[in-house]
């Protein structure tokens, strides 16, 4: 699989991103959902571009009689839409139409524009990265576990998008991530600090590629996430990082309000 192909497959493969769900419990998921489990569950939303369409187009969602509009920002999340909705996640374009209303007024005409598939992750707080294929006139998308469990602030997700298998330390921690997978950083940041990475390709024959190597800043109010990605041949760097920052805007100590919120709904 070339490279081109292999990116496409990555970012438009069925497997999404959630990164507090084990595999056994996707499959049960996915197994209890065949069965007509199809009852609304409460969501959080949040959206992001991978990179921004040629033409932007006029995104929502709807809510029973209701087009909420959707907004998302490049490599960086959109503020929180909470819905209740099924196993997949309808995003809405709107387009132009030649029927009009009692008043003679162009009525809004809407088209899906992506179909996320929601039973992949336990999760019910999400960040959604779009990825528009421009030669193919499509959008994929990959989900991401944005609560406070799987993905506090003060951490870190690094997403290997190369053929090359990943050994990333920071600090004294050291972790790997295989071809195509992820990994949370095996500790928190609960408050300011200064920590090496760094973040070295391994390829089939065993040679080392170094990618990062520097000193970061970590905080208790910002997660990261860090896309490893491979340039085209002959590039001057065989690889290349892009960097999605979050950071909370309203924090509290051990990302109570969160969870509180999180608890809430669960009991209702």
């Amino acid at each position: 699989m070339n490279l081109k192909h292999f990116f496409i497959f990555i970012l438009f493969g069925i497997t999404s991103l959630g990164f507090a769900a084990s595999t056994a419990k996707e499959e049960k998921s996915s197994k209890e959902n065949t069965k007509g489990d199809k009852e609304e569950k409460s969501y959080t939303f949040r959206f992001a571009w991978w990179e921004m369409p040629t033409a932007l187009p006029d995104l929502y969602i709807q809510e029973g009689t209701k087009y909420i509009a959707v907004a998302p920002y490049s490599m960086e999340m959109s503020p929180e839409i909470e819905l209740n909705v099924k196993d997949n996640l309808k995003l809405l374009k709107k387009v132009p139409s030649t029927e009009k209303d009692s008043n003679g007024r162009p009525k809004d005409s809407y088209e899906i524009y992506s179909d996320i598939n929601l039973s992949q992750t336990d999760s019910h707080n999400l960040g959604i990265i779009l990825v528009p294929d421009k030669k193919r006139n499509v959008v994929g998308s990959r989900v991401f576990d944005f609560s406070s469990r799987g993905f506090p602030f003060g951490s870190l997700i690094t997403v290997n998008f190369t053929r090359s298998n990943l050994s990333c330390m920071v600090d004294d921690a050291i972790f790997n991530i295989p071809s195509g997978g992820f990994s949370r950083l095996p500790k928190n940041f609960t408050e300011r600090s200064v920590a090496f990475v760094g973040i070295k390709a391994i390829d089939k024959d065993g040679i080392e590629n170094q990618i990062v190597s520097t000193k970061a800043v970590f905080t208790p109010y910002v997660r990261s996430i860090y896309f490893i990605v491979e340039n085209p041949p002959n590039s001057v760097n065989a690889y290349d990082v892009r960097c999605m920052v979050d950071v909370n805007k309203k924090p509290t100590i051990g990302n109570s309000t969160e969870e509180t919120k999180a608890s809430s709904k669960e009991k209702k």
